[in-house]
């Protein structure tokens, strides 16, 4: 790995007008990213088959999806994790950008959405 030390504020200052997953490492058996989700947006609900990922959050508030069609409140500081087969996601419907770390292994992650 090139790198190891990164610095969240540096992705927040990455923001788009869409949730975008920033990757930080990743290989055979496990991958790093954040996700940095503007308000009103949403990072769809879904579950990994094989993998799980847990969530760290860094910044913001929102609605996390616990299964289909429910929802929980998510602030910083919290962390989430989700089995393989757990279906999660979240709206930030907060009025700053909703940024979060996961972590999820093993690897390969396939994501099913949930409609």
């Amino acid at each position: 790995m090139k790198d190891r030390f990164f610095k969240v504020a540096d992705y927040i200052a990455k923001t788009g007008e869409d949730a975008t997953k920033h990757i930080l490492h990743e290989n055979e058996r496990s991958n790093s990213v954040i996700w940095v989700v503007p308000p009103g947006k949403e990072v769809v609900a879904h579950y990994h088959p094989e993998t799980d990922d847990t969530w760290v959050i860094l910044q913001g508030k929102g609605d996390y999806y616990t299964a289909k069609g429910e929802t929980r409140p998510i602030e910083a500081g919290m962390v989430i994790p989700a089995e393989k087969g757990d279906i999660h996601g979240a709206k930030n419907n907060g009025t700053e950008p909703l940024v979060f770390a996961a972590v999820s292994a093993p690897m390969p992650v396939q994501m099913i959405k949930v409609e």
